[in-house]
């Protein structure tokens, strides 16, 4: 039987949608939430103001489509992360950031974020709050797993090390903006290496070539 084709409507929709997005992102990274608005929007797409918000009723709503889009396209799933054991938590980790090198669009637009959400007043903020917490969470837990494998130091906090790591990781985007040729995700890996024991540097570092993070 025939596979039933999308009527053109629906497929116009989407494409509009996803047209709209990619303004908002390229609106974000260059002037910020704030600096953004619908109709700035509709004229980087070539259409009307309530076209826009005929997708999109809001500038909040615009936004957190934006910030879900793009974890979706990062991989970055929380829910799939608390599911992983320590390793797989680190090499997923790992696979984010290679991404986001892939689409500098997006670090721009995630730095920005992590910049103005610090404010209790953005719409974007409780979900940074949260996302935030519960990676540091799926962190510890990940360290702690790899101290009782005997990879990492038992004298480490295991909060200390995934606080650490999470300024490590948002270090290296806003790094990035500086030096576009920086490899974010191999010195996301040699960092990764560095806290293990001396003795399991090596196995690392051979797990780290193989998959390509380090070169």
């Amino acid at each position: 039987m025939a596979q039933k084709r999308e009527r053109g409507p629906y497929q116009s929709g989407l494409a509009r949608r996803e047209a709209i997005l990619d303004a908002a992102v390229d609106l974000l990274a260059e002037v910020g939430y704030h600096g953004m608005s619908l109709r700035d929007v509709a004229r980087h797409v070539g259409i009307s103001h309530p076209g826009v918000i005929y997708h999109f009723p809001s500038k909040e709503v615009l936004l957190m489509s934006v910030v879900q889009r793009y974890e979706k396209q990062l991989g970055f799933d929380l829910d799939n992360l608390e599911k992983l054991d320590a390793l797989p938590v680190l090499d997923t980790l790992l696979e984010v950031t290679s991404r986001l090198n892939e689409n500098p669009m997006i670090i721009e637009v995630e730095c920005m974020m992590m910049v103005e959400a610090c404010s209790e007043i953005h719409p974007a903020h409780d979900h940074y709050m949260h996302r935030s917490a519960r990676l540091l969470s799926i962190l510890r837990r990940a360290w702690s797993r790899l101290q009782q494998d005997g990879k990492v130091s038992a004298t480490e906090d295991p909060l200390r090390l995934a606080e650490i790591q999470a300024a490590v990781f948002n270090g290296i985007l806003i790094h990035w903006l500086y030096d576009r040729d920086f490899d974010a995700s191999e010195e996301l890996a040699r960092y990764f290496i560095s806290v293990f024991l001396p003795q399991h540097q090596e196995e690392l570092l051979l797990h780290y070539r193989e998959s390509g993070w380090i070169h």
